[in-house]
């Protein structure tokens, strides 16, 4: 996983934002949907402040919690429940393939964090190799035909959050550069309690419905049910502003 993410949340005050940034459940939803009822053992790979895992973990999955930030695992040890997961600082290649994995997720647009081919072959494969036969891999990616980064500009994506910690804080994005299948973007955060403005560069892939079906395949998934959006409706190359895939081992 690019280094991005790491940077991004090694700064306190963000990782003290992010479930607030973050804020919604219908992609948690969703995957927790198909997860179904039973108890499953569970991979939430870039697990981030561990919402997802917890919830998870509440519902009788046996859960394993992987972040590249040593901050964010942190602050997913101390939610309430957190006890019932297994916390991990690193990536898929940090976490033991023996027992295997009914279902690893990838939420919050996480695969996008992956950036060169060679980089999202490899992660593809390793988790091929986590799960049980007939087991599922769950992530999503934006839509690149909607070319959604040409609303990340200040007047268009600019928002105001509250936190009970910090305050009020103005958020916006600026796309820096787009050299498909890769853009650049800078997010900025203004806290108006002291007037701090704290600055994040980071790059993102957006990676096709066809690049990413061969990948998927090439992994050696069996097969795939491609979504278009959180209401479960189907994957519409054209109009949906999400790819997201289950993938069967």
């Amino acid at each position: 996983m690019s280094d991005a993410k790491n940077a991004l949340y090694a700064n306190p005050r963000l990782v003290d934002l992010y479930d607030i940034l973050n804020s919604g459940d219908w992609d948690h939803r969703f995957y927790a949907e198909r997860i179904g009822n039973s108890p499953r053992r569970v991979l939430d790979l870039g697990c981030g402040t561990g919402t997802f895992a917890v919830r998870l973990a509440c519902a009788g999955h046996r859960v394993v919690g992987v972040d590249p930030s040593e901050m964010m695992v942190s602050y997913a040890r101390r939610r309430p429940d957190a006890a019932a997961v297994q916390w991990i600082v690193g990536d898929a290649g940090s976490v033991p393939r023996s027992p295997p994995f009914d279902v690893v997720t990838m939420t919050g647009h996480a695969f996008q964090c992956v950036l060169s081919d060679c980089e999202v072959a490899v992660m593809l494969r390793t988790v091929r190799e986590m799960l049980v036969t007939g087991g599922c891999f769950m992530f999503e990616s934006r839509n690149p035909v909607l070319r959604p980064w040409e609303s990340w500009t200040p007047a268009l994506s600019s928002r105001s959050v509250q936190s009970e910690q910090h305050g009020a804080i103005s958020v916006f994005h600026h796309c820096i550069s787009v050299t498909e299948p890769l853009v650049e973007l800078e997010t900025h955060y203004v806290f108006e309690l002291d007037n701090a403005h704290l600055t994040n560069t980071s790059r993102l892939r957006f990676t096709s419905y066809e690049d990413l079906a061969d990948a998927i395949a090439t992994a050696g998934f069996r097969e795939v049910d491609w979504f278009g959006d959180w209401d479960g409706s189907l994957f519409r190359d054209a109009t949906s502003e999400e790819i997201i895939a289950i993938c069967r081992a």
